[in-house]
């Protein structure tokens, strides 16, 4: 019983360990992202922003994979071609975007 407990224990730790929901990229200095995206496939690479938000003198600190980025920019462009053209974005199919099909 006492041994089992142990190993579970051991395991919960472990899993912790790897989980990659647990980084705090925005706390990573540039020489320990620089180091952390040397090790992981160019989509999984985490960019960091720093932004100031109208009205305020406060710098955010934004991190993003660069496939997350990707979405983002697809999302958006998607969102500008429905408010331009009425229809689909024309990076994402389904027709020119242009509300002609």
């Amino acid at each position: 019983m006492k041994t089992s407990l142990t190993l579970l224990f051991a395991a919960l730790i472990l899993a912790s360990c790897q989980s990659s929901e647990n980084v705090l990229y925005r706390k990573m200095t540039e020489e320990e992202l620089i180091a952390y995206n040397s090790t992981v496939p160019l989509g999984d690479s985490v960019f960091c922003f720093e932004d100031v938000r109208t009205g305020s003198h406060i710098r955010k600190k934004h991190c993003l994979t660069l496939q997350e980025i990707i979405n983002q920019v697809n999302d958006n462009s998607h969102a500008l071609g429905v408010l331009n053209y009425g229809g689909p974005g024309p990076f994402r199919g389904g027709g020119l975007g242009f509300g002609v099909d």
